[in-house]
This record gives structure tokens, C-alpha cells and sequence, in this order.
């Protein structure tokens, strides 16, 4: 949940021309795809802060969001319940990780409905119920579990949208996050959906990563009023291309299942990983075999020296018409020239073309046979 409490900051002399950051001072086509962009999304700074609250009422709520919950407090919903503990937690200075939780089935539609959830501390629990380290190797990352015991429950009144504290513990065993760096809570740490519409426009015409952070900052104010850091703006970039990746995997696995309709004898075999990502991919199509059956004489396997953008090589099965022109026989997106598929898609061509005593010339690969 981001800091609610924002400084409203702008400043009309400081144009986007005059921003003392590498956007302004060292590229001005970069200048003007950013020029082109904010003025496509509204740069005023209602789009860059994330909104307030509205009500007349706003200072009572915000000190109601900031107080402690005791037990037997009402809310009117479980996201009221929620607000008010984060809040409370943002302020204090601690992350929230949700606890064990309770259902109860509807009797009217036998839905499962949430009755009953418990918020931890991030500290809870110990090292030893997390995944130790084997044979002496250190865990990378850095141990942060420490037994606290500071927690809520709350509970459901019966079937109606009113919650209730049945128990709280607001004492850590632990010192609390400085108010300097409250912000680098993970609960004070969000991309709302304006700010990450901006992002994904920057990301789309190359804007780096660190001069959309120095831009969005000068917007709102400065780095402590952005809710979020450089790295989340990093990883969300990140999460969104490997996002495009799959969902370039899914129109090509459509395509295929096109062409398989329109050619009888198209051929393809796509094989994913465990993650759901593609891992490597074969396809011929009808004019391939054609002509393979009439240039088979000579069928040479050749690959790219460079990845694409999805890390895997695009690897050819090729040969020579009578006009001295190459043709294809074959295509293969693979991770790397092994033995084991190169000789698996060997078998698969020998396969499809009913020529089992074909011969394939291989270019010498010392990579390729080391792995046989």
C-alpha cells in the first residue's frame, strides 16, 4: 500500500526542457519522445499521485487509519479491516504478510466464503521452517524471520460484510523501520495503474529505466513521494516482457494450428517448460517437403550466430535447388546447438520425409559434439 500521506509538489517554472537530468541534458530525441508521450497520457500531476481520499472527513480518517485496532472493533468490510492495519503498519514502521485464513461453505450457493483471517508480521516465524541450507552452502539471501509475535485476527459477524477483532498483538521483538525509510516497505511500495500506463510508454520507445525514475520523480516531487523505487519500475518492466513473450508463444502456436488447417501435411512440435515458457520449437510446412523430395541429395544443418530477444537459436535444415539457390527443408528455434537436438531433429525430419537413409552434412561445432 503506498504512502498516503503525499506532499503535493509541483513547479510550473521546471518544464520538462529544463529538468537537470540526463533526459534533457544529453538527448533531445529522447527529449521529445518523452515530450510526445506525456502529452498523449495528460503530464498534470493528478496522473502521477496516487488519489486521496475525498471525503470532508479526510484528517478524522487518516488518524483512524493511523491508530492501533484494539479488540472488538467493528468494520464495515474486510477492506476496511485491511486499510486500517496497513495503515497502522506504515506508519509504525513494519511489513504485513497474510496469515492462516478460514472458510465457510454458503448454504444457499455453496460457495466458500472467507470467514475468518490472520495478519503477521513480515518477521514471523524462524529460520529453521524455512528451507535450510545443504551441505554447508549459505543461503544468498539475507535472514530476516525473527519470531515475532505481532499479529491480528479478525472474524466474520456470520455471513454479513461486518468484521470484528478477536485478538491482537501489537508488541515486535524487533526495531522497527526508521520514519526515513518507511517508504522501502514493501506495503509502501506500489505501481498504481496510471503510473504504470507511463512506464510501459517509456519502455516502449527504449526510455532506460533509471531516466524514466529521474523523470517521474521531478513529477511528483521528488524520489520520496514516488511510492515506489527504481528497481520496482525495473522489475515491472521486466515482468511485462516476459508477459509479451508468452503471449507471442500463444499467437504462434495459433498460427500453427492455422496453417495446419489450411496444409494437411504442416508439422510442427512446440515444447514448453515447466513455467509455461517456450523451450524450443520444429515446424514444416507442405512446400519444405516438396522440396525436400526433389533436393535431397545434399541437407546441411546451419544455425544463427546470434540469439533473439527470447534467447534461442534459430537453426535451419537447408539445401540446393538446380538453379543453385538454398532452400529450407526445415525450421527449429532451439536454446543452444547440442548433439542430443540436433540429432533429435535429425530423426524427426527422416521421420516426416520417409527418407530414413538420408544423409545430413553438420558444420564442425566443438561446443555441439563436446556434449555428445
Amino acid at each position: 500500500m503506498p504512502n498516503t500521506n503525499y506532499v503535493h509538489h509541483h513547479n510550473n517554472d521546471t518544464p520538462l526542457d529544463n529538468l537537470r537530468s540526463p533526459i534533457s541534458s544529453e538527448n533531445n530525441d529522447l527529449t521529445g519522445q518523452l515530450n510526445a508521450i506525456t502529452s498523449s497520457v495528460n503530464t498534470s500531476l493528478s496522473f502521477f499521485v496516487p488519489k486521496q481520499p475525498t471525503d470532508t472527513n479526510s484528517s478524522s480518517d487518516n488518524v483512524k487509519l493511523n491508530s492501533p485496532p484494539t479488540v472488538g472493533q467493528f468494520y464495515s468490510s474486510y477492506s476496511d479491516a485491511l486499510d486500517q492495519y496497513y495503515g497502522y503498519a506504515s506508519k509504525m514502521g513494519f511489513s504485513v504478510r497474510l496469515g492462516s485464513t478460514n472458510y465457510k461453505t454458503s448454504k444457499d450457493d455453496r460457495k466458500k466464503n472467507l470467514v475468518m483471517r490472520r495478519l503477521l508480521c513480515s518477521k514471523e516465524g524462524t529460520v529453521d521452517l524455512l528451507h535450510p541450507p545443504k551441505l554447508g552452502k549459505r543461503r544468498k539471501n539475507a535472514i530476516s524471520r525473527c519470531d515475532c509475535c505481532a499479529s491480528i485476527k479478525i472474524k466474520r459477524e456470520g455471513m454479513s460484510e461486518v468484521w470484528i477483532v478477536k485478538h491482537i498483538v501489537l508488541e515486535h521483538n524487533h526495531p522497527l523501520t526508521t520514519p526515513s525509510k518507511v517508504r522501502f516497505l514493501p506495503i509502501n511500495r506500489l505501481i498504481s495503474s496510471t503510473s504504470r500506463l507511463l512506464f510501459q510508454s517509456f519502455s516502449e520507445v527504449n526510455v532506460p529505466v533509471s531516466q524514466q525514475t529521474a523523470y517521474f520523480s521531478s513529477q511528483v516531487g521528488g524520489i520520496e513521494h514516488m511510492g515506489c523505487t527504481q528497481l520496482d519500475i525495473s522489475n515491472m518492466c521486466h515482468d511485462d516482457r516476459v508477459d509479451l513473450k508468452n503471449y507471442n508463444v500463444d499467437l504462434l502456436v495459433e498460427e500453427f494450428e492455422l496453417k495446419k488447417s489450411v496444409q494437411p501435411d504442416f508439422f510442427n512440435s512446440i515444447v514448453k517448460d515447466s513455467s509455461g515458457r517456450l523451450k524450443h520449437v520444429f515446424w514444416v510446412d507442405s512446400i519444405m517437403i516438396q522440396h525436400f523430395k526433389l533436393f535431397e541429395d545434399a541437407v546441411t544443418f546451419d544455425t544463427t550466430y546470434k540469439t533473439n530477444v527470447y534467447s534461442l537459436i534459430f537453426g535451419m535444415f537447408c539445401g540446393v535447388n538446380h538453379h543453385r539457390k538454398t532452400v529450407i527443408f526445415g525450421s527449429a528455434l532451439i536454446p543452444e546447438v547440442t548433439y542430443h537436438f540436433v540429432n533429435g531433429y535429425c530423426r524427426t525430419m527422416k521421420a516426416i520425409f520417409l527418407y530414413p537413409n538420408v544423409c545430413f552434412y553438420i558444420q564442425k561445432n566443438n561446443h555441439m559434439f563436446s556434449s555428445y
